[in-house]
């Protein structure tokens, strides 16, 4: 059994927890996809290195033009801007009709527009990020695009601006 004391310890243990974790959430910063009508949630110091991109004026390009062709309502690429100026891709994202999306999926095979992440009222946006970091895992970039990759998937990462 819990005496007072453990019990009254285990009380400030999680009001501490709560406390940090919303300080740590207070560190974050919210990610316009638009055109998409979401938004990702990524640090703060991160969100600052992040540029998105709207791929709908690159009709020139055949993967932009085969993924509106494949019935995309919205399609941007979210680059990474390196401690030396470098600017790469991270991460591309999809705003698709859900039907439109389900049919470009098959059984074992890559998803082309990457994880059906969130669906809500017919609509689905789908996500594709590396599958590795360009960047030395211990340098402050590899740190920071494996803490991006760590949210990357997560669904809470992201909220709707509609």
């Amino acid at each position: 059994m819990f005496s007072r004391r453990n019990l009254a310890i285990f009380a400030s243990a999680l009001l501490v927890a709560v406390v940090g974790v919303q300080v740590i959430s207070s560190d974050d910063a919210w990610v316009d996809l638009a055109p998409i009508p979401y938004e990702m949630k990524v640090p703060k110091d991160i969100a600052e290195r992040l540029r998105v991109q709207d791929q709908a004026g690159d009709m020139g390009n055949v993967w932009t033009a085969q993924t509106y062709e494949d019935g995309a309502k919205a399609y941007v690429a979210v680059e990474y801007r390196a401690d030396s100026g470098e600017v790469v891709g991270f991460m591309n994202a999809y705003y698709f009709g859900e039907a439109d999306l389900d049919k470009t999926i098959f059984p074992n095979q890559v998803p082309p527009y990457g994880f059906k992440l969130i669906v809500d009222d017919g609509m689905a946006l789908s996500v594709a990020g590396p599958q590795d970091s360009i960047f030395d895992p211990m340098s402050q970039d590899g740190k920071n695009i494996s803490a991006l990759y760590e949210i990357l998937y997560e669904k809470k990462s992201y909220r709707f601006k509609g």
